[in-house]
């Protein structure tokens, strides 16, 4: 159908240098702004001391209204004449350059948007560059700060778009997409002007109304856009629709007419269409998941294959995992995953968790073998455990299980997150001490610092060294970043026990302000190691970003290179430069709350 939104089609670095070469090259232009040039000459108004410039406005600027002409002034009128402007007073008209709503945003004030000037200085080729390599990630803080970048309302980015390519309002519907984000990528693509309609957009609404389980909608939008734009996605949707109505002839036909026309065959598409035909069908393989082939997988009553969960974007595995067309266990791999990439909310996964159907027997034999879960069953398993024991200590037998596990699979936080309501309904206590570090740091990655502070107090000393750095990465803005002697001791003993735990604590500490060392270097200091680091051009503009305070170009470098793989990096130099950049453009919480994500994953 349409090419994957998650790999983009050509090298980062030369895409940077192609925009930054256009920029240098073109002649700036600025719409005129200010208040209205007077009709009747006015005497200039008193000087008005400058104020300095804020570093993040929450508004746009307030606009310079240009200084009026020098001109004589008019001879009082008569007391009962009406005032004129005098003969010699020249009129002039200014056209005003059309408003830019490229960056129109949908985002609500309680959702925190960012200012509306986040975009000052930053040139558009640039974004518009960049963009295409926003993907999904594990992190629930960067997972945040991309819907609010795409969301937020703004002055969009200085320049035009590139006449053959996409405009920024389809870049950001397309990144909202990636990100698994059908509803706030319907509403942006509602919110845009209708001048700034294309195919791409009109594919977008498709492909979000079978996302959203809106197939009829999605076919009208399909019967809509056939009358503006042709060529093979269009037969194929058209096809789709007419397979999910049941007219089986028409659909037929259709495959048969691009065969005549030679049109190179879609296996899953094809096959699909077949199943809704009444032919036998098995799927093995779906390397391409979109919407509109989960839909046809649903109507056609076939699981998902193995290899989409893994290869699927965001979007189609929240489509499937929310689908109640198919079983809760053909739906629980895909919900996992979705989940994790922020696709999904938590509560939706612990639903998903609940309805599977066990016996009883296999709940008390999940907790008497001790084994860790090796299947979304297995977890769903431990997760009704956990849920509906009346035994308290058996609860975090569960709970500890479900967590080591997710931890080994490196979506500790995710699983935090669904668990959290559970941890909840616990009283500490003496019984459950042994627990209490591990429900600190769960807590801590749900959000629930509050919570976490009862378990604390049951938390032993062996323990105690790296929870108290996470208490004073949760503590939030109030805490004060001088001197602390017993967090200065915390990151010894950490850094004594483990090194790269050590080295992680001092590239985020130090970024967020907060005065520590080591205690010794030579324990640290260890061999050169492989690890993935960001793209250059990347890099360098992140840190020209933050040094010229361009908050919405930092934000998005920022998420650009804080990521490795679809998780949070691990590696100390790049997240000190995520963590420094973000405090330094005014973005403290985000800042505290990535560097929070990083010391848990790292096991601290």
């Amino acid at each position: 159908m349409r090419g994957s939104r998650n790999e983009p089609r050509q090298g980062l670095a030369a895409a940077l240098t192609a925009a930054l070469l256009l920029l240098a090259s073109a002649q700036p232009t600025r719409a005129e702004v200010g208040a209205p040039i007077p009709l009747i000459a006015q005497a200039p108004p008193a000087p008005v001391p400058a104020k300095p410039e804020p570093l993040a406005p929450s508004a746009a600027p307030a606009a310079v209204a240009p200084a009026p002409a020098a001109t004589t002034p008019a001879a009082p009128p008569a007391e009962d004449a009406t005032s004129l402007p005098p003969p010699d007073v020249a009129v002039t008209a200014t056209t005003l350059a059309p408003v830019d709503t490229g960056w129109i945003g949908t985002l609500g004030d309680a959702a925190h948007p960012l200012p509306q000037t986040m975009w000052q200085g930053t040139p558009r080729p640039l974004v518009a560059a960049a963009l295409p390599r926003l993907q999904p990630t594990g992190s629930p803080a960067l997972q945040d700060l991309s819907r609010r970048l795409l969301l937020s309302n703004a002055i969009a980015p200085q320049g035009a778009d590139a006449p053959d390519g996409p405009s920024l309002g389809a870049l950001r519907v397309g990144r909202l997409m990636a990100l698994g984000d059908a509803d706030d990528a319907m509403a942006l693509i509602n919110a845009l002007p209708t001048t700034m309609g294309s195919e791409e957009l009109d594919r977008d609404r498709v492909e979000l109304g079978f996302a959203k389980d809106d197939a009829e909608g999605a076919c009208r939008d399909v019967q809509s856009g056939i009358g503006r734009h042709s060529g093979v996605w269009w037969d194929r949707a058209l096809i789709a629709c007419q397979a999910l109505a049941g007219d089986k002839a028409k659909a037929a036909l259709g495959l048969s007419l691009l065969r005549e026309q030679q049109v190179p065959p879609d296996a899953a598409f094809d096959t699909l269409v077949g199943a809704l035909s009444g032919h036998p069908a098995k799927l093995d393989k779906l390397p391409d998941a979109h919407p509109m082939l989960i839909r046809l997988l649903l109507a056609a009553k076939l699981p998902l294959p193995a290899d989409a969960v893994a290869s699927a974007d965001a979007l189609s595995l929240r489509q499937w995992a929310s689908s109640e067309a198919a079983p809760p266990l053909q739906r629980l791999a895909a919900a996992e995953r979705a989940t994790a990439l922020g696709a999904l909310q938590p509560e939706a996964l612990a639903e998903l968790y609940g309805k599977i159907e066990v016996k009883p027997e296999e709940l008390g034999a999940a907790i008497k073998q001790g084994k860790p879960p090796t299947s979304p069953r297995e977890r769903a398993l431990l997760y009704q455990v956990a849920r509906s024991d009346p035994a308290a200590l058996t609860r975090m037998t569960a709970l500890t299980g479900l967590l080591a596990d997710a931890r080994k699979r490196g979506e500790f936080i995710a699983m935090a997150r669904v668990v959290a309501p559970i941890l909840g309904e616990v009283t500490p206590s003496d019984a459950l001490a042994s627990f209490a570090p591990e429900a600190v740091r769960a807590l801590y990655a749900a959000g629930r610092a509050e919570a976490a502070q009862a378990w604390l107090a049951r938390v032993d000393g062996t323990a105690m060294p790296g929870l108290r750095v996470l208490t004073r990465l949760a503590a939030g803005a109030g805490v004060p970043g001088g001197d602390d002697p017993a967090l200065q001791d915390a990151v010894a003993q950490v850094s004594k026990h483990d090194a790269a735990q050590g080295a992680l604590l001092l590239s985020v500490l130090p970024a967020l302000g907060i005065t520590v060392t080591p205690g010794e270097w030579a324990p640290l200091i260890g061999a050169p190691h492989g690890a993935a680091m960001p793209d250059f051009a990347v890099w360098m503009r992140q840190q020209d970003a933050v040094q010229g305070k361009r908050l919405g170009e930092t934000v998005l470098m920022t998420l650009l290179i804080a990521r490795a793989g679809d998780h949070l990096s691990s590696e100390p130099i790049v997240l000190s430069r995520v963590v420094g950049g973000l405090k330094a453009v005014g973005l403290d919480g985000e800042a505290r709350a990535l560097a929070l994500e990083a010391a848990l994953n790292a096991g601290i």
